[in-house]
This record gives C-alpha cells, structure tokens and sequence, in this order.
C-alpha cells in the first residue's frame, strides 16, 4: 500500500554561509511510503513577519540545501518536508532560531597617532600600528594617502603588505603641509581610515612635546584624586594629539594607564580608587611623533575613614504653595563624610500610601526645593537623603503631612514668554506608578535573583514572569 513518507532523519543541520546565506543539511526517511522519494520541500519563518514561506522543492536524492538572500541581522526558523506521489512528509524543523549575520566583515581603522621619522626636505617615513580587529578575515595590504592641506582630493601615496606597517613617503615639497590617511583591507573589503586631522609639514624636524607644566594635586577625597596641568612649553613642532594620566601604586615598580585625555582638556578627576591607597601620578603631552616625557607628582595619599554623610539638618519645613505643589527646605548635614557632598536625594509618599517614591536628586547646593504635580487635597510625607561618594546619609523626615491645598492668596506663576518668574528650583512628582519596569531576564534554572541599587527605606514590588517561546508550526 502506497502511503506519505515518513518526515526526514534528524537533526536538520544549518550553517551559516557568507553573504547572509545558510545550508541545510539533513537524511533521508526511513520510510518512503511505499514509492520513490521525489525530492524536498524547503520552507523558511522570519521571526519579524510570523509566516512560513517556501523556499524551492528539490528533485531527486539531494540532501542539501542552501538559501541565499537572508536579511541580516533576521531571525529564522527553517523546515523540510519528504515529497512522494501522494503528498508531504510531516516536516523536520530546526530546533532554535537561526540568527542570519555576516561571518566576515571589514577590518577596524589602524591604530595610531602616526609615527613621523626619518624627516627630510622632500621625504619622510609614515609608521602606524596594525588595526584592533581584521574583521574575520587577515588583512591583505595598507593604503597610503595623502592630501594637501586645503585641499580635498585624496591621492595614493602607496600600498603595503600586511606586515609591513611603515611606508617612504617621497616626492613632497619642503615646508608644504599635508594631511595622511591609511586603510587596512582584507578578503571583505577596505575598513575605515586612520585620518588624523593634524597635519604634518615636510622638512619640519618633529620630536614628541616636552612635560605638561605646572602639575597640581587639586583635591583628594577617599576615593577620588583630581589633576591640574598646563601645556608643555615645546610642543615638539606639531600640535598636541592629547594627554595620557598614568598611575603607580606605592610600592609597585609598574605604570598603569588610567586615561588618554583630548589636548583641549587640563583637568581630570581619578575616581573608583581604593580607600587608603597611595599613588604616584603623571602626565604626558602626545603630539603625531609619540608621547614626550612625563610631569610627576609626589605620592598621593587618598583620605581615610570616609563614611556617608551625616543626615541633612532639621527642621525639614514643608509648605503649601499652590494647589499641585509644595516648596521644601532644610539645612545642609553636619558632617560631609570626609568626602564632598554630591547633592540631595528626594523622596515624598502619599499619607495613604506606604510606598515612598523616589523624586530626583538635585545639585549640593540646593536646600530649597518646589516638588511639582502633586494632587490636590491629598497630604504628603517627604524625606531627603544627603550623598557623597560614598553612599547615602541616613533621611531627615518630615513628622507630620502636609496637605496640598490652593493658599487664599494664590495667584498663577507669573510668566514671561513662557518662562516662570519664580527660580526655586523644582522636580516634578507623580505619585500614580501605573506601569511596571523589566528589571532582568534571567535562565529558567535561576531561583533567585539579588537587586542592589535600590533607596533605602524605599518600598517596592516586584513580580516573576515564567516565559517559553512557542515554536511556530
């Protein structure tokens, strides 16, 4: 008796090809119904558009297939079916969507600054270094190119294989200033240039700047060192290309890179440091030709025994000022910690709520506050935090609610062109949470999950989701 065949032997294999293509690969049924096999059904499903679609219908015992034309960055499920002369097979699907992306692709600019050496009157050396990824592939050649200053027409200079990462520029004119760009290719294509916007002047003697100047220590906290400098007197005959700030622990026989800086910018704040550690610091100027020598400081103590701050001071005074608002004010803490205030946390509950919600959080020098948006005849608790580097101070609360109501005397703010008159500054509140916020995704073998960057003395809700993804069929 002549029946459908049984659907092909798994697994349905699938790989991913260049240009956004995939094979697939699969056996044969084990029963072909009765009759011949007379070939394959291919079918695809782009996650995006939920449809199945056919793909071709094969001939024969081919037992391979692949589909070009994908789009990039898609996700696919893919099926076959075994054809005889009364029909399908049931199908035989891939077991997990198929992400569709390029295997290859073009390499990432060469890493400079250029290296300027062997500096004539008509000639010069062009040096970089090889790019931080090849795309995939290995790199083929360098193309060198180069441009009068003013000018916008590139022109070839030459080409290098991979391992050659330094190009004899010759034929140029003294005192003539030029830009230069290299691109790094490889079996994809070229990737984009090292186009530094210096330029560099033929029969110009360059040589890496001298150290920045007048290097300062301008505060120590317990976990933060901030620098000051100046510019070097002698930029090495270019223009400076940036600052790189490096650091040795105490003790250590070795230089850390902690940053490279644009030229423009002289100040830097060292943050994230460990609490009673010691440091030197030290700052090099870089021009096109390399970094010169370094300004050093002496050993850097960071503070010791920082804490959070002490509460903001009482009385926390809360008034009515109009019929959505209440203005706030409080005295600075105490104590700052050891560590400079960063500003103010505030937060305010509805009186028949139990659920604080959190405001905003404004500058170090504000201690007077609008709070906006709020309903009127509802009364309200607020509490503020004070924050340094450290952490959060423990809240000044208020004692009593205070209820929003219109004063007698309320007028509208006065505004011109839109603007308000009165500068207070203020956040705006809405004490209404109607939508709730994805917090992680986890594996279906976690049980547990730890949040860590909550307010203290906050209160929340949280609900669990159990999620599967069907398989389209």
């Amino acid at each position: 008796m002549i029946d459908k065949p049984s659907r092909p032997e798994g697994p349905l294999n699938v790989q991913i090809g260049e240009k956004v293509s995939v094979t697939l690969d699969w056996q044969p049924p084990e029963d072909d119904g009765g009759c011949e096999i007379a070939g394959y059904r291919i079918e695809k499903l782009d996650m995006e558009q939920q449809t199945w679609s056919q793909v071709a219908d094969t001939v024969g015992d081919i037992l391979s297939y692949c589909i070009q034309h994908l789009l990039e960055g898609h996700e696919y499920f893919f099926r076959v079916y075994a054809l005889n002369v009364l029909g399908s097979s049931d199908p035989l699907q891939s077991s997990e969507a198929i992400l569709v992306t390029k295997p290859f692709d073009v390499p990432s600019a060469p890493v400079g600054p250029f290296e300027v050496s062997n500096m004539g009157d008509t000639s010069l050396t062009l040096g970089w270094q090889e790019p931080e990824a090849d795309g995939g592939a290995p790199i083929v050649e360098y193309l060198v190119e180069r441009r009068n200053v003013g000018k916008k027409a590139w022109q070839k200079v030459g080409t290098t294989d991979s391992e050659t990462l330094q190009l004899d520029v010759t034929g140029l004119k003294k005192n003539m200033q030029y830009n230069f760009r290299v691109t790094a290719s490889n079996a994809v294509g070229a990737g984009p240039p090292l186009a530094p916007e210096d330029s560099i002047t033929v029969g110009k003697r360059l040589t890496p700047p001298s150290p920045p100047t007048q290097l300062t220590v301008t505060d120590v906290t317990s976990r933060s060192v901030t620098l000051q400098w100046a510019p070097p007197h002698n930029m090495g005959g270019a223009n400076l290309t940036g600052y790189i700030i490096e650091r040795q622990a105490a003790g250590a026989s070795v230089w850390e890179k902690v940053v490279t800086l644009d030229s423009s910018v002289t100040l830097y704040s060292i943050s994230n440091l460990k609490e009673k550690s010691s440091f030197f610091f030290r700052v090099s100027a870089e021009n096109p030709i390399g970094a010169g020598d370094a300004a050093d400081t002496d050993l850097v103590s960071l503070k010791t025994h920082a804490t959070a701050p002490s509460p903001p001071t009482a009385p926390l005074e809360m008034r009515s000022t109009g019929p959505h608002s209440l203005l706030v004010e409080w005295g600075i803490p105490e104590s700052d910690g050891g560590a400079p205030l960063e500003g103010y946390h505030v937060a305010i509950r509805d009186a028949r709520r139990t659920m604080w919600i959190q405001v905003g959080m404004v500058g170090a020098d504000v201690t007077r506050l609008q709070i906006k948006d709020l309903h009127e005849g509802h009364t309200y608790y607020v509490r503020i935090f004070a924050k340094n580097e450290v952490g959060l101070s423990e809240p000044l609360e208020s004692e009593d609610a205070v209820r929003v109501v219109r004063p007698a005397d309320y007028l509208e703010a006065e505004t011109v062109d839109g603007i308000e008159l009165d500068r207070t500054p203020s956040l705006s509140c809405t004490t209404e949470t109607s939508s709730w916020l994805r917090e992680a995704g986890m594996d279906a073998d976690i049980s547990s999950y730890s949040q860590l960057a909550l307010l203290r003395r906050d209160e929340y809700f949280f609900r669990i989701w159990y999620y599967s993804q069907e398989l389209f069929k």
